[in-house]
């Protein structure tokens, strides 16, 4: 803006000078020759450039002073930019400071909450495993008691003498079952005597042993192994008829009948029970 003020200011000099008169005036009050301008212009050459010379000298002042301005403003401005860079890095070491120490809290923080309650569920798990057990032997202790409501130790074994019901073979089995038990074999002699002297005479009550997988080889059903222990009445065993597979036991002695006949029963109970 002042660089077209003092063009503006050397444009109207050249117009001034251009429009001065000729004639029979002193040549030294309108012409200025340029070679010596002090002794040369006259006094309204001077007259003239006077304002023009004072603006331009003002200008040139303005100039001055803008240009201190704007180099004060520079140094002003490099300053706060200096200090925003500072400020920034700072902050942005706060910014990477707090993350690292945030991370480390949560990070301890989650471990701790996963080691408490990894504890917590080991107390349970052992609580509730104490829980299971005490009702496991509370439910072996009612079924210990329930067969021993029925089964009554004869001999070296507990047993169960069914005298009211009869049935065939398979479903004797399975009432012995639903009891706790098994259809009865006998260990020795002496139990053997024992079992028969609860027995009713003239009646057949079916025992665990048959020989239904191999003839003439008697297993035990609750082993299933080879039956401990057989007396035979004289002349058994005697296969009148392909279903006498099944051993009974008939005043005081023992012979195979009809596995499909109905007969009373002798079940004993499951050792793993009592």
């Amino acid at each position: 803006m002042f660089q077209l003020n003092a063009l503006f200011f050397y444009a109207t000099i050249a117009i001034v000078l251009n429009a001065i008169p000729s004639g029979s005036e002193d040549p030294s009050r309108f012409v200025c020759l340029l070679q010596d301008p002090p002794n040369q212009c006259g006094e309204f050459c001077l007259t003239a450039l006077m304002p023009l010379i004072d603006h331009i000298a003002k200008h040139q002042e303005q100039w001055k002073t803008c240009n201190l301005d704007n180099g004060l403003t520079k140094a002003k401005l490099e300053e706060i930019q200096g200090r925003q860079t500072d400020i920034r890095k700072q902050i942005e070491s706060q910014e990477t400071s707090l993350t690292k120490s945030w991370k480390k809290i949560i990070s301890e923080d989650i471990g701790d909450r996963i080691n408490r309650m990894e504890s917590k569920q080991l107390k349970m798990e052992g609580v509730l495993s104490g829980i299971q057990e005490a009702v496991t032997s509370i439910k072996n202790d009612i079924r210990r008691w329930r067969i021993l409501q029925k089964f009554k130790l004869i001999g070296s074994k507990y047993l169960y003498i069914e005298n009211d019901v009869k049935a065939n073979w398979t479903t004797a089995l399975s009432a012995c079952k639903q009891m706790g038990g098994n259809l009865a074999s006998i260990l020795d002699e002496d139990d053997f005597n024992a079992i028969v002297s609860k027995l009713n005479q003239n009646e057949s009550y079916k025992i665990g042993i048959t020989d239904l997988a191999d003839k003439y080889v008697f297993i035990s059903v609750s082993s299933g192994k080879k039956a401990p222990f057989l007396k035979w009445k004289p002349g058994e065993p005697r296969y009148n008829h392909e279903d006498q597979r099944c051993v009974t036991i008939h005043n005081g002695g023992m012979w195979v009948d009809g596995c499909t006949a109905n007969h009373k029963f002798i079940c004993e109970a499951d050792d793993n029970t009592l």
